[in-house]
């Protein structure tokens, strides 16, 4: 019998990969069709949804919690920020040698 070093690479596939097979419980979700309904849908444009983000932020005492929206709140800011690139002022003699010979 070959190593398999733990992971089951024979038989049936279930998704999980290296465990033992676990089963979801459906029946622990409430998804009427009230609620699946996209009449009663309402999705928060971005700002709004940032902004409920730093509400929840300045709310929360959880640490993980606290620690998992600054991490989304500072990737947010990142991309909001122009990102400014200095042009090269210093060019070699010999470069400029090689622009007028060209």
């Amino acid at each position: 019998m070959s190593n398999s070093h733990g992971l089951r690479t024979t038989g049936t596939h279930t998704g999980n990969f290296g465990k033992s097979k676990v089963k979801g419980n459906p029946g622990q979700l409430d998804l009427t069709k009230e609620i699946l309904n996209r009449d009663n849908l309402h999705i928060p444009a971005r700002d709004e949804a940032f902004s409920r983000l730093v509400d929840a932020y300045n709310k929360t005492a959880d640490p993980k919690i606290k620690a998992t929206l600054w991490d989304m709140l500072k990737r947010r800011k990142a991309t909001l920020q122009e990102h400014i690139v200095e042009p090269k002022t210093t060019i070699s003699e010999f470069g400029e040698y090689c622009r007028r010979v060209r």
